[in-house]
């Protein structure tokens, strides 16, 4: 008679709220333990922890050094990660032109050196599993307006892809790319429907769309190096699609 299997747990960087907290209630539901990160939210992330039965770790990415020990504290504590989600983001629309030295620096830090610390740590440290990256659509295209975003976010990109060729068969890592999802903080909802019109699927993706993406791809075992992109086909058109402000 085999023993009762162990559930497995994920980690999701980002979790208290938006796409992060769907991505935590998606995995949770298909019997996951759940491990959030949060950096500000720590009511919030504290809170759906403890809906989800899960364990909330708060974690300024800005702090090389943080970042780097929270898997093997999490190891430690009986937490090991069998999946990665990196979907902690930061959205300024400032072109090349227009950024500064620390709105680079935050923007570069937080949406590509934080995720890729933690991938090389989980490759380290935990051996196997699954490491799913939140991209952006732009990916698939130039977008100058977005300025340093969209390049850390290419950047991210394209070390999924290195990595999910350096650490097969061991690893797998795969790119969620999403578009119009949700306004960024502080702007009015209602201001991403006058975008609808120019996504194919005349829709926005929802943040369960998301979440499902990432499950999916956490559990198909022949899939790596790939990019899901979660946006109504927005990614086709091959241009940028101006995003409120």
């Amino acid at each position: 008679m085999k023993g009762k299997q162990t559930a497995k747990t994920v980690l999701v960087t980002g979790g208290a709220k938006r796409i992060g907290a769907a991505i935590c209630r998606c995995f949770a539901a298909a019997g996951y333990r759940v491990v959030l990160h949060c950096h500000t939210s720590v009511k919030e992330g504290e809170a759906l922890a403890d809906e989800l039965g899960g364990v909330c770790v708060a974690v300024d990415f800005m702090d090389s050094g943080a970042v780097s020990s929270i898997i093997p504290q999490l190891i430690e504590l009986g937490f090991a990660p069998d999946v990665l989600v990196n979907s902690a983001s930061l959205y300024r629309r400032a072109s090349l032109e227009a950024s500064i030295p620390t709105l680079e620096r935050e923007m570069f830090a937080i949406n590509f050196e934080a995720p890729f610390e933690l991938m090389r740590s989980f490759k380290e440290h935990c051996k196997k599993g699954a490491i799913i990256n939140l991209g952006d659509q732009r990916t698939a295209f130039t977008d100058p307006a977005a300025g340093i975003y969209a390049i850390a976010k290419k950047a991210l990109a394209s070390a999924s892809e290195a990595a999910a060729l350096e650490w097969a068969p061991d690893i797998r890592v795969n790119t969620v790319a999403p578009g119009l999802v949700l306004s960024p903080p502080g702007v009015n909802p209602k201001a991403l429907d006058k975008l609808l019109p120019k996504v194919p699927m005349r829709k926005r993706s929802t943040e369960d769309d998301v979440a499902k993406a990432c499950l999916y791809l956490a559990e198909n075992q022949s899939m790596t190096g790939q990019t899901l992109y979660i946006d109504g086909g927005l990614h086709l058109l091959g241009h940028s699609v101006e995003t409120p402000t």
